[in-house]
């Protein structure tokens, strides 16, 4: 097995990093000889470690040689086309549903910008869900989204089991309270501690979360544990942090009840931090990526045994407010939601109790039995003018937007050496 991941796996890591790892970790446990080519060079225990990231086309292109499987998150297009030519297995994990969260993600941008990176990341999925042999999403909700694109590209076979789920998991092993979230923030021992875990993207609506904080008692503190995604700070600017730091200013609540943890948590401290708390808390807008979204950090809340006040709409606020794992309400509702922390820190014991009962279900190993199954007895899918078709045009289709978005952010000095080296290797490998 080669698992591929596109951001740095180390001390720090967001999403698509942590998927990485733990599936590599899961597939090993499961009896695989795993390899994890990633940027950088940190030692996996049981995973061997490729220190390579997706610019790197020779070192990946020759390491899915000498796999049988390859799993992978998004390829660049010239190798994606390579590798889905190989005997090897190509497992395409498309469990962050890019199509509908670029719509949020790019609401602000300049038109051009937008329509760019709109028809990159349209371009990119169309592609790996041709080039596939098995494509992996988190939820039946997102099953159902890209099988409905496979459909629209002719791309279906007659069984639909092109597709799995595989969601995110949680480590079998619950954390323990350490100290540092309340010692970061001077937060008193007595006081209830409200967690906010990742990131402040735009597509969230931490300024609800913030808002509700003044309809609170005084010994509620609410704590956003990271504010700049690791290995993306350049490039993954979201101005919603600056956003909720000026509400918590007007508000007279930052630095005071409202704390922003400017660093990222280590990963592996992330969970003593998390366990410091008495509940956690996500909130987004009403719109389309919220529907097929699965916010991974409402699960790292269940882990560290945590009741959960969120909104409702996407797969696990809708499951928390069903299952009673804490309340789930309507979006942009600051009052409503402040409510809901009343309920729960008013009473949180049964709602731990539900957590608690839950989270075994959750454990990456459960996740990953989907994948470790078409490891053992899955094959290649058989070819088809339709996957042959779409790989290739939408392949082309994504280099003109590709080109015109690092014209456009970078210059034209940057894009004339881009292509001088993308030309040059070509030339070395002819």
């Amino acid at each position: 097995m080669l698992v591929v991941s596109a951001e740095p796996v180390g001390d720090r890591m967001a999403g698509p990093a942590i998927r990485a790892l733990e599936l590599a970790r899961a597939l090993a446990r499961g009896g695989c000889a795993v390899t994890l080519a990633a940027p950088g060079a940190a030692p996996v225990e049981g995973v061997a470690r490729l220190a390579a990231g997706l610019e790197d086309y020779d070192a990946l292109l020759g390491a899915a040689r000498r796999h049988d499987v390859v799993v992978a998150q998004a390829l660049p297009p010239r190798l994606l086309i390579r590798v889905a030519g190989l005997p090897a297995r190509l497992v395409v994990d498309l469990y962050n549903p890019t199509v509908v969260e670029v719509l949020e993600a790019t609401r602000t941008k300049a038109p051009g910008s937008r329509a760019r990176q709109r028809a990159t990341v349209q371009g990119s999925a169309a592609a790996h869900l041709a080039a596939a042999d098995l494509v992996l999403c988190a939820s039946e909700r997102q099953r159902d989204l890209w099988l409905g694109a496979m459909a629209l590209r002719g791309l279906l076979d007659a069984d639909g089991q092109a597709i799995t789920v595989v969601p995110f998991g949680i480590p079998a092993e619950a954390p323990r309270a350490d100290g540092r979230l309340r010692a970061r923030f001077g937060v008193d021992p007595g006081a209830r501690v409200l967690v906010w875990g990742g990131g402040i993207w735009d597509w969230l609506d931490a300024p609800t979360a913030v808002r509700a904080m003044a309809h609170l008692p005084d010994d509620v503190h609410l704590v956003f544990l990271g504010a700049i995604r690791p290995a993306m700070a350049q490039r993954d600017v979201h101005r919603a942090g600056a956003g909720a730091v000026r509400v918590a200013r007007e508000l007279g609540l930052e630095g005071k009840r409202v704390h922003f943890n400017a660093d990222w948590v280590p990963y592996a401290e992330r969970g003593g931090w998390l366990a410091d708390a008495d509940a956690g808390v996500s909130a987004h807008p009403d719109h389309l990526e919220t529907r097929f979204a699965f916010r991974t950090r409402i699960l790292d809340f269940l882990w560290a045994g945590l009741p959960v006040v969120t909104t409702r709409g996407d797969v696990l606020g809708d499951r928390v407010g069903r299952e009673g794992l804490g309340v789930a309400v309507a979006a942009g509702d600051p009052r409503a939601f402040a409510r809901a922390v009343g309920t729960v820190l008013a009473d949180p014991a049964p709602y731990r109790e539900r957590v608690l009962a839950t989270a075994p279900s959750l454990t990456w190993d459960r996740a990953a039995a989907p994948l470790l199954d078409h490891v053992r007895t899955g094959a290649k899918r058989a070819p088809s003018p339709a996957r042959s078709r779409t790989l290739r045009a939408a392949t082309r289709a994504q280099y003109p937007a590709i080109a015109g978005e690092a014209l456009a952010t970078d210059g034209p000095a940057f894009l004339a050496r881009k292509l001088g080296r993308n030309l040059a290797r070509a030339a070395q490998r002819r």
